[in-house]
């Protein structure tokens, strides 16, 4: 009896040590519901989070993922990240700020980063980064999927502006991520 509790504690031990808990999000949202249901891909998932006050982050999974996205971002806006910055990168839970402030946000402190509040990805018609960081993130993980997660109480307008960015890149298929509910509700 005794090997077999040992045996028990090991396999419990083993388990607590290779799980990976999945990172906060960077903003609380609560998904409207709807009856449709499909499953989302478990891995390789681009998230593009829209809060209540229509504030946009992106969150990619996979720390490969980010660093890979951190390299094509630091080539392709040509912002110098050091070698410690991508990694720092690889490491959020997810972003919502312009490119223009991402290289002094990677130089602050862990609690520094957790006292910022982010201003959102800009997705103006005027002034639009969004499509860069999807393009970006494709082209880092060409196997991604888009997603948006956007709260319930998030302008229309908003959500509009994202599928016509992705429409803009030719991101054709993404899916809109929603709680369920029942037919007769």
């Amino acid at each position: 009896m005794t090997p077999m509790v040992d045996m028990g504690f090991l396999l419990v031990a083993f388990f607590m040590i290779i799980t990976q808990f999945a990172p906060p999000d960077p903003v609380q949202i609560t998904v409207p519901a709807s009856t449709a249901m499909a499953k989302l891909p478990e891995a390789n998932l681009i998230t593009i989070m829209v809060s209540k006050e229509g504030i946009i982050y992106i969150k990619i999974d996979g720390k490969r993922n980010l660093k890979g996205l951190g390299q094509v971002i630091n080539n392709g806006w040509d912002l110098g990240l050091t070698a410690d910055e991508i990694d720092v990168f690889s490491n959020l839970p997810g972003i919502g700020i312009p490119v223009s402030g991402l290289k002094e946000y990677l130089r602050l402190s862990d609690s520094e980063r957790k006292g910022i509040i982010m201003t959102g990805i800009p997705a103006g018609k005027d002034h639009n980064e969004l499509g860069d960081w999807i393009s970006y993130a494709m082209l880092s993980n060409p196997m991604a999927s888009v997603v948006i997660k956007g709260d319930r109480l998030t302008p229309y307008p908003v959500i509009k502006r994202i599928m016509d960015t992705l429409q803009d890149i030719e991101v054709n298929t993404f899916s809109l991520i929603t709680d369920t509910k029942s037919k007769t509700d």
